[in-house]
Order: C-alpha cells, then structure tokens, then sequence
C-alpha cells in the first residue's frame, strides 16, 4: 500500500486537506487501489493531529491497513520560492555497474547521501494533489518541500534505489515507459510503500520522424492519439496523477490532450522549480546529476 505524499501531512489551518489516497497492489490480484475503504475525518478549522485510515482486502480475504497522519497546523513556514521535483534516473554499485557510465547513473552510496541529507533537514514531501493545488495557489506547503522522480523504470534503479527509499521513508516516483516487455511485472515485483509508479508513456518513449527537440513520436501523433497512449497507462499502472514526457518533448497538442485524462501534473526536463501560477502541464525539474557533489546537491534543491 502506497500513499501519495508524506505519511506526516501537514495542512495549514483554515485551509483545505488534500486526499492524495492509497494506491494497493497485490501478488495475485494486482492492482486493488478500488478497494481500498479510507476512514477518517480532518478538521482543518482546529489544529491538532488527526489519522486517516486505509483499509484493503484481496481475493484471499488477507487484509492490509495503512495510516497517515494529518497535523493540522497554526502556523507554517511557507514555500514562496518554488518546488523542486528531482529528476533522477539510473542507480548502479560499486559491483553492478554499466559498460558505459553517464551523468544519468547515481552510485548508490551517492544517492544515500541525499537521502539522509533531506531527512536529517526534515524535508516534507507532497503529494501531486498537494502541489497541484500549490501551484494553483489554493494550498500553502512548508518551505522544505521536495519530489523525488526516477525516470524510466531502469532495473538497476528498481533493484538499488527503492531499497534506500525504503530505509530513508523517503516517498518517490518511479516514471514507468509502460510497453516495455517486464513493465507489468515490475510493478508488482518492486511494488513498495514508498514508490508509486507513474507514467512515461505507453509508446511514446522513441524516436519519430519531425526533427523538433529531441525528435521524439509525440510529434507525431494527434491529440486523440496522445489522449489514448495515457489511457493505455492507467489502465496498466492503476494510477494517473503525474506523466514525464519522454526526452522531455512537448507538442503543441499534448498538453490538453493530457489533461483531459485527468492528470494533475506533467513534468517536461526543462531546468527549474515548480512555481505557483505554472502551467501544470508543463512543470520543469531539477535534474540530479550523477556525478555531481552533495555540496552541489544541496545548492541544487535550496537554490
């Protein structure tokens, strides 16, 4: 079972608390997120600590409940300057390592660095729903607020990165190309309660034939066709809060297109923050290099 966000939710009071779900997957049955019975009530007119429940059965009748806590709070100190969503994409160790290595491959000790550094500075990390309604100025968020994205659903990004996740209970997205032969199974076999897995297109993540941006085939398709490879992915993925434009590419139809699906966000690999008043169809992200320094990550996500 997979939350959207932070476990800890934090909500301004008097302002609105935002439901990001729970997302449940299961060995056998698969995606079960219908399932899933959330209980509980939050008062955002009264500061105090409120739960909310989750609760799901399988096919087994073997149940699983997951909770959150909602701090509902007086006071906050607010994010004026902008989100950073971190784009990542591949994770490698000292013994599992590519042929050729690029600035996309984070050594995983590297990675565990950042990890610790955001929880020891107490980052707080939203949910789409949450920076959605932050970028449309109806939410207020901390100052520390971070999103963590993995690009492609790399294996070796499966295999090291979501176990350093786990031992941090650091929430991320792991941005899935959904007609890749093992997409299926990966979302079962990596299935954790700090990944959900969004996104990277069906059949889009490959070259088309318009020599514009990186030359991807979302040039080339129609707003009808674009609307219809996210609904391919939703149906596979079980979730569609957020998509990451393959080779960050973005034509002219496939904004609305996308959003007709009912997606809150679309992050493109243009540089920068997420600012509020953005078009939320066209967020830019930070990417984490691979080779860079803590000190550099750091600047990176306060800067």
């Amino acid at each position: 079972m997979t939350l959207g966000g932070s476990q800890e939710t934090n909500v301004l009071v008097g302002e609105e608390y935002l439901e990001a779900g729970c997302h449940a997957v299961d060995a056998e049955d698969g995606d079960i997120t219908d399932k899933v019975d959330i209980s509980g009530k939050v008062k955002t007119d009264k500061p105090g600590d409120y739960t909310i429940t989750y609760k799901v059965k399988n096919s087994a009748r073997q149940k699983a409940v997951k909770q959150r806590t909602v701090h509902v709070v007086e006071k906050m100190d607010k994010n004026t300057k902008g989100i950073p969503v971190l784009m990542y994409h591949y994770v490698y160790t000292k013994d599992d390592k590519p042929d050729e290595l690029n600035s996309n491959w984070i050594l995983d000790t590297e990675l565990e660095k950042q990890l610790k550094w955001l929880t020891d500075e107490g980052y707080y990390f939203p949910s789409y729903q949450e920076l959605r309604a932050w970028i449309d100025g109806k939410h207020s968020l901390p100052a520390k607020s971070a999103i963590l994205t993995f690009d492609d659903g790399n294996a070796h990004f499966l295999k090291y990165g979501i176990p350093l996740l786990e031992k941090y209970k650091v929430p991320a997205t792991s941005f899935i190309i959904c007609d890749r032969d093992a997409s299926a199974k990966n979302i079962i076999k990596y299935a954790s309660e700090y990944i959900t897995f969004q996104s990277h297109s069906y059949g889009m993540h490959t070259a088309g034939t318009h020599q514009i941006g990186h030359s991807g085939k979302i040039y080339d398709l129609s707003a009808a066709e674009v609307k219809a490879d996210q609904e391919k992915c939703k149906k596979l993925l079980g979730t569609n809060e957020a998509f990451a434009y393959p080779y960050g590419d973005v034509s002219d139809v496939a904004p609305a297109a996308l959003a007709e699906t009912g997606l809150l966000c679309a992050f493109t690999t243009e540089y920068g923050k997420c600012k509020i008043g953005a078009d939320p169809m066209r967020l830019p992200r930070v990417r984490v290099q691979g080779d860079n320094s803590l000190e550099g990550y750091k600047a990176s996500v306060e800067n």
